[in-house]
């Protein structure tokens, strides 16, 4: 009786959940907006470097060692340049269902409209410089922030009676 109940509350619940998780895929204009953001942001621009870094390692380690193999080595590199292409596509679409699972279509279009925009293409120009920079800082600053908090801690349980 008890696993009656429990199965017939369970297949509720399935119904229910059932048509909400179903009413949340995405449209293809809600994945068309997504997809704008991730190319106006400039995250799409972080993929097309795979390739040429894939490239240029094959290049380093195969053709420094096995120059006979260079005339080969460059058709193959030139004829992989479509399936990387192919890849970048598909994790360009993953990322935009990704943001479009995570933000509605008209906030999507608002990104977008302010990465289009003048200010969002200057904020894009140097976004990669702060980055950079931001990271030369952070280093030192997690080590000094550490070393604060804890002297801080260390402090408060010495006036608690206890000794590190």
């Amino acid at each position: 009786m008890i696993r009656q109940s429990l199965a017939g509350a369970l297949l509720s619940l399935a119904l229910l959940v059932a048509p909400a998780q179903a009413q949340t895929a995405p449209t293809p204009d809600h994945l068309k907006a997504a997809r704008e953001v991730v190319v106006a942001s400039g995250m799409a621009q972080s993929f097309d470097a795979i390739y040429p870094e894939f490239s240029a390692r094959v290049r380093q380690t195969i053709g420094v060692t096995r120059p006979e193999m260079q005339k080969d080595m460059d058709a193959v590199l030139e004829s992989l340049k479509a399936d990387a292409d192919a890849k970048r596509t598909e994790i360009v679409d993953t990322t935009a269902r990704v943001f479009a699972s995570k933000m509605t279509e008209s906030d999507l279009k608002e990104v977008a409209a302010f990465f289009n925009s003048p200010v969002g293409q200057r904020y894009n120009a140097h976004r990669n410089e702060i980055i950079d920079e931001v990271f030369t800082l952070l280093q030192p600053w997690s080590v000094a922030t550490s070393n604060f908090l804890f002297d801080r801690f260390n402090a408060e349980m010495r006036k608690r009676g206890h000794q590190l």
